[in-house]
């Protein structure tokens, strides 16, 4: 009698498992700017039909100093992760969050302030002798690490007190389901559950909101298009 009820469990968690598998529909958004090109690093924010709310990063989200830039530029996470700042480059850098959007018109959803050392160099090699197969290094022995979580939703800049040109972006997203455009302007995602999906779009050099898109996910693979109201400046690559 145990047996059998506990088979029908079984078979019940089983076919309810593969019910919600295939309620899992994907979403394909496609942005351009104001002249119709592709626009990439638009945050995506899908808010769907029996919406739960984001879990952290299972681990540390990695953002480099190399090269005066913050790599990448835009970094989406789910509230509650932790960021992980990693200086690459041979001298000091500061990491402190600001106010994001034009001329700083969005304040950041949350304020820090934290300071890496440079990353030291190997010692140089002998030119010759037994370690002639083995170049002078520049391998890095070691990079300064700095972390903080991110308890905030919402937009988060980034820049370093020691070189003002240094700029970068986070976005600390609410829902599970998110992501930025890449270079063609396109975001593809998966497991999304059936139903409306409101979309919001959103980019560091907005003036105003972008329109809302929306989108009916279901078996077969939804797509939505937006256009911005706006061209975003070039930045340095």
């Amino acid at each position: 009698m145990y047996l059998r009820s506990h088979l029908r469990t079984l078979i019940a968690l089983t076919v309810a498992g593969f019910a919600t598998l295939a309620q899992a529909g994907s979403l394909q958004v496609t942005v351009t700017d104001r002249d119709g090109k592709p626009a990439a690093d638009v945050v995506v924010l899908i808010n769907a039909t029996n919406a739960t709310a984001a879990r952290p990063a299972a681990a540390p989200v990695v953002i480099a100093q190399e090269g005066l830039r913050f790599a990448p530029f835009m970094t989406v996470v789910p509230v509650g992760s932790t960021l992980r700042f990693v200086n690459r480059d041979n001298y000091d850098h500061h990491v402190r969050s600001t106010p994001s959007g034009p001329l700083g018109s969005m304040p950041a959803a949350q304020y820090f302030e934290l300071r890496l050392d440079a990353a030291q160099a190997a010692p140089a090699q002998p030119a010759y002798g037994d370690d002639y197969a083995t170049p002078a290094a520049s391998k890095k022995s070691g990079t300064s690490i700095a972390e903080v979580k991110l308890t905030q939703p919402g937009p988060i800049g980034l820049g370093c007190h020691l070189h003002s040109s240094m700029r970068g972006q986070v976005y600390v997203s609410a829902t599970p389901w998110f992501g930025k455009t890449d270079a063609n302007g396109v975001l593809k995602l998966d497991g999304l559950p059936e139903g409306n999906a409101d979309i919001t779009l959103w980019h560091p050099d907005q003036l105003q909101e972008q329109a809302a898109l929306k989108a009916q996910i279901g078996a077969q693979p939804a797509e939505a298009t937006g256009n911005l109201n706006f061209t975003p400046r070039r930045r340095r690559a």
